[in-house]
């Protein structure tokens, strides 16, 4: 029950939150719970084999009886109590679907059962808690020397490789930076539990500990990987960065050349982490090169929200490979197109530049103009005015951000002017609410 909790949880915060708060990894999707995270939430953990199922009948459902194989989490009192040890047979509340002998990874937590004795773990006692199993006595037990009952809340069946995987995993005490190397060789398993898990330790680790181990990466392997044209978007993004983490000039050729779809000529999904990944290995050089290609005519809105990430994990991660004055330079370029205009500015803000404001006014400019030009009576002024308002909101909350900072008089009074005459002009630029457009504080 509390896993199922805590997954709730994580959903709401996701909603809540600005993706770059809750995952560390900065060009991956946010990762599901780990098989690590998953032990901590439960009394018991272990992995059993399967030895039969039957129906209780009655409009009950099926139960079965697994053989535990290995112990994998739980306090040493709490097995004691429960019976809980590598050869105990347990009842599962359910049909466990497989063949005899399948392995299952099983979650437990200590308390009374649902409807007794479905869910009671025995050791020598019988789950009619009435004989002594295995004696030959067949004497009676008295209740209050019956072993506490452990209510197992899911199953999930496992190969013999993710066992092997499973007890091998580094406890989750130690520090993330000496627990990467383990995941690193579990990478593009053929097992896709394993595979999986790996990934999502890497996605959910922070960016320095990722970096720590760079030596331990294989760029030939990466390539490889990369190169896969079934390779999954959200390992894509994490191999790219890997890649620019432990490669070389001839690695950023080879990303440069994977950004887009060799059938479409779209930004590939996925690729977020190769751009990053070529920009690590090219510097300030790499991105001048990308900004002929991305803000160019031929360039895609997916290109330009893919540049505007990595300008934000550079300043944030790696302000030495790329300087603030170039990525300022090139985020205002990107605040000037329409689809990308709140993602840019909010970062502008973010960033603190509020030496962008002359710049970002321009463009308020260029918008409203036309709205002065149009009737507002016609169908055709209505939706133009308020498709020209929408990109003028960001700016005005960077105006008021900037008002708030105090950094010049001068910058003050002219984001002042401007919000005075927006807000006369056009009532329906009132203080926009946005939760993540908040500047440093």
């Amino acid at each position: 029950m509390k896993r199922l909790i805590v997954r709730s949880l994580a959903g709401v915060l996701a909603v809540l939150l600005p993706l770059g708060q809750l995952w560390s990894c900065p060009f991956c999707l946010a990762p599901p719970q780990t098989f690590s995270e998953q032990f901590v939430l439960s009394d018991f953990v272990v992995v059993a084999e399967l030895l039969r199922v039957e129906a209780v009948g009655g409009g009950q459902p099926a139960r079965s009886t697994l053989r535990v194989r290995a112990v994998l989490a739980g306090r040493a009192q709490d097995l004691t109590a429960c019976g809980l040890k590598s050869g105990v047979q347990i009842v599962y509340p359910g049909e466990a679907v497989g063949q005899l002998g399948d392995l299952f990874l099983l979650y437990g937590d200590r308390g009374l059962p649902a409807e007794p004795p479905l869910l009671q773990t025995f050791s020598g006692v019988s789950v009619d808690n009435v004989v002594v199993s295995g004696s030959g006595s067949g004497a009676a037990v008295p209740a209050s020397d019956l072993l506490e009952p452990v209510d197992w809340t899911e199953n999930l069946a496992i190969s013999a490789v993710c066992f092997e995987y499973l007890r091998g995993l580094p406890d989750r005490s130690r520090p993330a930076a000496l627990r990467l190397p383990y995941y690193a060789g579990h990478l593009e398993s053929a097992d896709a539990e394993v595979a999986g898990d790996a990934w999502a330790e890497f996605a959910g680790a922070a960016y320095a500990d990722v970096k720590a181990n760079r030596g331990l990466y294989q760029p030939a392997r990466l390539r490889q990987w990369i190169a896969d044209p079934l390779m999954s978007p959200e390992r894509l993004g994490l191999y790219g960065l890997l890649l620019g983490l432990s490669g070389d000039t001839g690695d950023a050729e080879f990303l440069r050349q994977r950004f887009l779809d060799a059938g479409t000529g779209e930004f590939r999904f996925g690729a977020e982490g190769l751009l990053g990944g070529y920009l690590l290995l090219t510097g300030e050089a790499g991105l001048a090169e990308v900004e002929r290609q991305f803000l160019g005519p031929g360039g895609r809105d997916t290109m330009r929200l893919a540049l505007a990430q990595s300008l934000d994990f550079f300043r944030t991660y790696e302000p030495g490979v790329i300087g603030n004055e170039h990525s300022s330079r090139c985020m205002r370029r990107l605040a000037a197109g329409s689809v990308v205009r709140f993602t840019a500015v909010t970062s502008l803000a973010r960033w603190g530049d509020w030496e962008s404001l002359p710049e970002l006014l321009r463009v308020a400019e260029v918008e409203l103009g036309p709205i002065r030009a149009v009737g507002a009576g016609s169908v055709e002024g209505v939706r133009g005015r308020e498709q020209r308002l929408s990109g003028v909101r960001p700016i005005v909350e960077f105006a008021e951000q900037c008002v708030r900072a105090g950094v010049s008089a001068e910058q003050v009074e002219r984001a002042e002017q401007f919000l005075r005459r927006v807000r006369s002009d056009y009532p329906e630029l009132q203080k926009v609410s946005e939760p993540e457009f908040q500047a440093p504080q």
